[in-house]
Parts: C-alpha cells; sequence; structure tokens
C-alpha cells in the first residue's frame, strides 16, 4: 500500500488553491475591465502585481512547511536557509530576474512581436511569463539554486517542501509558456475585436495555460489521494 503523506498533500492542495485564486482573481479583473488595451499598460493594469503577490504567497507556503522539517535538515540545507536574505542573494536574484525578462522579450521579438512599437507592452508580457517562470524558483532558492534546477539537477540542498513546491513550479511554467505562444493564433485574425490587441491573447493565454496545468496537477493529486483512501479501505 502507498504510504500517504498527508503534509505534502496539504501543501500541494493548498498550492494550488493560491494558484486557482489568483487566476480567478485576474480573469474577473478583466472581464469587467472597459477597456482591455489597458492589460499590456505597466502602470495601469493590476495583472502583473496580482501574480506577483500569487507567486510570492506560493513561497511563503513553501517556507511555512519547511518549519517542520527543521528536525531533518542537513548542515547544507541550514546554510543555504540563512542564505536566503543575504545581499548578494537579494541582488542576484533580481538581477537574474530581469536577465529573463530581457530574454523572454527577444524572443517575444523573434515569434512576432512588433519591434520598433509596443515595446511596454513586449515588456509586461516578458514580465508576466517571468513572474509564471523563473520568479517563483528565485524566490525559493535564490538566484544560485535556480541555475541550478534550471540548467543541472535537483541541487542537493533542496528540502522536501522546497521539491514539491518545485514540481508544482513546474506545471505554471509550462502552461504560462504554451499559453502564451498559443494566444498569438487569433492576433492575425481580421476579426477587429478588442481582445485581439497585442498582448491581450498571449496574456490570457498564459493565464489559461497555467490554469490548465494546475487543473492537471490538482486532478493528479486528489486522483492520488483517492487511491490511497481505496486502498486503506479494502485493507
Amino acid at each position: 500500500m502507498p504510504k500517504f503523506d498527508q503534509q505534502k498533500t496539504k501543501q500541494q492542495l493548498f498550492h494550488l488553491s493560491i494558484s486557482f485564486a489568483i487566476i480567478l482573481i485576474c480573469m474577473t479583473y478583466m472581464h469587467y475591465l472597459h477597456d482591455w488595451s489597458q492589460i499590456g499598460n505597466l502602470w495601469s493594469s493590476l495583472i502583473v502585481p496580482v501574480i506577483f503577490i500569487g507567486e510570492i504567497l506560493k513561497v511563503i507556503l513553501a517556507r511555512y512547511y519547511i518549519k517542520f522539517e527543521d528536525s531533518v535538515l542537513n548542515q547544507k540545507q541550514r546554510q543555504k536557509k540563512t542564505a536566503y536574505f543575504s545581499i548578494r542573494e537579494l541582488s542576484g536574484g533580481l538581477l537574474l530576474q530581469f536577465l529573463s525578462t530581457l530574454l523572454i522579450s527577444f524572443l517575444c521579438i523573434i515569434l512576432g512581436a512588433p519591434v520598433l512599437q509596443n515595446y511596454e507592452q513586449t515588456f509586461v508580457l516578458s514580465l508576466l511569463i517571468t513572474l509564471l517562470t523563473v520568479s517563483p524558483t528565485v524566490m525559493l532558492l535564490g538566484a544560485g539554486g535556480a541555475l541550478q534546477v534550471c540548467f543541472c539537477e535537483k541541487p542537493d540542498f533542496v528540502t522536501k517542501s522546497e521539491e514539491t513546491a518545485l514540481h508544482l513550479f513546474k506545471y505554471n511554467a509550462i502552461g504560462a509558456i504554451l499559453g502564451a505562444w498559443a494566444g498569438s493564433v487569433v492576433a492575425p485574425l481580421d476579426w477587429d475585436r478588442d481582445w485581439q490587441v497585442y498582448p491581450v491573447p498571449n496574456v490570457v493565454g498564459a493565464l489559461l495555460g497555467t490554469a490548465l496545468c494546475n487543473i492537471y496537477a490538482c486532478s493528479h493529486v486528489l486522483l492520488a489521494t483517492a487511491k490511497v483512501y481505496l486502498n486503506m479501505k479494502r485493507s
């Protein structure tokens, strides 16, 4: 009979609940927004701040569950834990996120974003994708840990709660990237709708892609939990 990890399951469900709540808030905000072109404005759109707050809440949740693991942390994990808020880690994390935003902006231009106009809209889209892909891992593990996760194997200082969060962050990243790319399909269609204005389809696609991947992750967690309980009843 598979072992049921109640703490891990709670963390997963709380994490996914935050994701669904944030996406629902963003979709509700867009539903009542009179001018959808504002979504691409850095200072007038609430999409980026809401997503930022949501990702911070997920990191706080992971750190909360790390408290239950204090007795089993090894020396390297404890050292890394104390270095999270050092000036070096914070500055490195900010730099990595900034460079990621620039890289994603470059990729957006290669894939068809306007080159000589809509700079702000491209930056907002890139910042949103960065927040859904790179930023959570940077905020959780720092710049060095995030680079190891992206380009190498899993760092040996990652705790069980951090590993659970990273697994769920992966769904966010996949959904955001595929959704933003798929959103470009409606842009060239001659429908003259306000939601076709760049980068609205890409922003909506990123949010919907994230939602779909989180639904898949949630169904996987619930299915695994149901199997454990059914096995417990049979035994």
